[in-house]
């Protein structure tokens, strides 16, 4: 914009001083003459609204030549953008803070009101309004009761997706994540995984989760296959049970600790919605936005949004954007930084109990038939001589440099099972030893080359 006392094309100026200009242009060639050339705004997308272009005729826009120029546009639904002088978009408040307080009442007067604070003004002074054109103002609205005795008393029903009512709160990305996955209807979120769940129960930590019948029940075991860990009083005992009845009996045990798992599961999933519902559900309640249903649905007045939007000072917003502004100044929301300290809400002790009863009665069959085992004692005693040195799936060297991995011992024969890597890289091979055969691989495993025994 060269000169701004041409007139190029047909315009509206609205103020003028020495330093400022605000125009409207209402043509093509007005807004080519007044719009700064760098704008990403097309003359087809702004001809059906309105385009304010703010002047600052004393400072020049640099490289692109003419005058710095600031615009305001809103639609043909009246949703307002703002954009600096070098075309970028900016939010009201920044946008503002560029313009100096001499013009600044004149700017906030050309930006107006919305159309949701034109249409509750109406109200309050005896329009009658339907609740389809409540409705078709505002998305946030889901219903509307006009009440002609007392226009102001008319109820306003608001309604929202949950994660829509959520982020009022200004969550983080991460907050967000968690609270999709974890309040996900087609999948559940893994507090507690399995991996870990086996790991604890190998240190003897998932004894304290047992009653007291099936700590009985462990004990009975433990007195057959691992005698001396029996009283399950120190970290060592508990331990050595633990690796002892998962080496022994591992389908029985991740039975029992998948149960776990699951019920843990459930009941921080649990505890982690009613976290969200105690600190969100009524959250607006203080400010005259009610619950009808937690998360989705509230109801309020025409009078007291209408004071809202008063308080807050900006009567352009929508709905949402005015909520968003009460909300995320509430600072409620971050739970991602503290999602594994969620309590365990209604943990299904009873459910838990019984099935574990059931596995460790399986145990307890098992080590009653004599046919699963040729001697659960001498088993016992190799189990610990070997432990010490041999953990089962861990690589390990012959004193020759022999590799092989330990893979346990076979309850049915006691034979110790072992895969060892062939020479010259020829793969492995599965191998199975009396433990006098084994301690003799230890020492000279060449003695053993076409020694293969898998039973």
């Amino acid at each position: 914009m060269p000169n701004t006392n041409d007139s190029h094309g047909e315009s509206k100026i609205i103020f003028e001083d020495e330093d400022w200009l605000i125009v409207e242009p209402m043509d093509y060639d007005s807004y080519l003459y007044y719009a700064p050339d760098n704008t990403r705004l097309m003359w087809k997308d702004v001809r059906n609204g309105q385009l304010f272009c703010i002047v600052d005729k004393e400072n020049n826009a640099g490289l692109g030549g003419g005058f710095r120029t600031y615009i305001i546009f809103k639609d043909e639904d009246n949703k307002i953008s703002y954009y600096n002088w070098n075309s970028k978009p900016f939010s009201k408040s920044t946008f503002l803070e560029a313009i100096p307080e001499d013009i600044k009442p004149q700017v906030v007067e050309v930006i107006g009101v919305g159309k949701m604070y034109d249409l509750l003004t109406r109200i309050v002074n005896g329009e009658p309004v339907s609740s389809r054109w409540m409705e078709n103002v505002d998305e946030s609205v889901y219903d509307f009761k006009y009440t002609p005795k007392a226009p102001f008393k008319s109820k306003i029903v608001l309604k929202f997706d949950d994660d829509e009512y959520i982020k009022l709160f200004d969550p983080s990305d991460d907050d967000m994540w968690y609270y999709n996955v974890i309040t996900s209807y087609y999948d559940s979120y893994e507090w507690d995984d399995g991996y870990q769940a086996t790991e604890d129960f190998g240190e003897g930590y998932f004894f304290s989760y047992f009653n007291g019948d099936n700590l009985k029940k462990i004990k009975e075991i433990l007195s057959i296959i691992e005698p001396s860990s029996v009283p399950l009083e120190t970290d060592e005992q508990k331990s050595d049970a633990g690796k002892k009845l998962l080496d022994m009996f591992g389908n029985e045990i991740d039975s029992i600790i998948s149960d776990y798992t699951s019920e843990q599961n459930q009941c921080k999933t649990k505890g982690f919605n009613t976290m969200i519902k105690n600190d969100f559900c009524n959250a607006f309640d203080n400010y005259g936005i009610f619950t009808k249903y937690c998360l989705t649905e509230y109801f309020t007045s025409v009078g007291m949004l209408l004071s809202l939007y008063d308080t807050m000072g900006d009567k352009t917003l929508t709905i949402s954007e005015l909520l968003f502004r009460i909300g995320s100044e509430m600072q409620i929301a971050g739970w991602s930084e503290y999602i594994y300290e969620v309590d365990c809400e209604d943990f299904d002790q009873e459910s838990f109990d019984s099935y574990t009863s059931t596995n460790l009665d399986k145990i307890i069959e098992k080590l009653e038939d004599e046919s699963q085992y040729e001697d659960i004692h001498a088993y016992g005693d190799i189990y610990r001589r070997l432990d010490a040195k041999f953990k089962v799936n861990n690589r390990y060297k012959t004193k020759s440099g022999r590799e092989f991995f330990y893979r346990g011992i076979n309850v049915r024969n006691n034979r110790i099972l072992i895969d060892v890597f062939k020479k010259d890289n020829g793969g492995m091979e599965s191998r199975s030893y009396t433990e006098e055969e084994f301690n003799n691989f230890l020492v000279s495993p060449e003695l053993f080359e076409g020694f293969i025994r898998i039973n």
